[in-house]
């Protein structure tokens, strides 16, 4: 038996028919990326400011367990205070105002020291501009029991006052965090 030749062509792509993206396929292609970038932008900026307030808090919750165990650990009142210059040699405790945070402001930084010998343990500079820590107090200072000597207190951490997160420090030197500003 003998296969016959077929006469069909097969059609096989040449250089006349140009392989690629035409410009209205592209411009379609960036309409839909700039919509769905439009619409993710706004997440992002509020997951990255979120983030930011959260380490932010966290730094002066890692001071506060810092002031807590060295009370304890050497049996005297240890604290931590507001302070406009933390970053310099003789930092010291202060409620003054700088250009950038208001007197009650935390968010100028901070000194963790031992009460009765003034030694600096801990220096924390300025936090981001935007970020406010308020508080109605200039210091807090944990005794050697771990406890804090003074009565309940609380520092506001805020963003432009937007994504507020409270510290709340117990009488009993517990340290919570309560997310979007809710009461301690």
């Amino acid at each position: 038996m003998r296969l016959q030749r077929s006469t069909r062509r097969v059609f096989a792509p040449d250089s006349s028919m140009a392989s690629g993206v035409t410009l209205i396929e592209a411009m379609i292609t960036l309409a839909i990326m700039a919509i769905l970038l439009s619409l993710a932008l706004p997440s992002m900026r509020a997951f990255v400011i979120q983030n930011r307030l959260s380490a932010e808090t966290n730094q002066f919750i890692a001071a506060l367990a810092l002031v807590r165990s060295e009370a304890i650990q050497r049996g005297r009142a240890v604290l931590i205070c507001r302070s406009v210059d933390a970053d310099s040699a003789d930092a010291i405790c202060s409620a003054a105002a700088t250009p950038r945070h208001a007197a009650g402001d935390w968010g100028a930084g901070w000194l963790v020291m031992v009460g009765d010998s003034r030694k600096i343990l801990l220096r924390q500079g300025a936090l981001n501009d935007n970020t406010r820590a308020n508080a109605g107090r200039r210091s807090i200072t944990y005794n050697g029991t771990g406890n804090a000597s003074s009565s309940f207190t609380n520092v506001v951490f805020s963003h432009n006052d937007e994504f507020v997160r409270t510290v709340c420090v117990a009488s009993s030197g517990r340290v919570s965090v309560k997310m979007d500003g809710g009461e301690c």
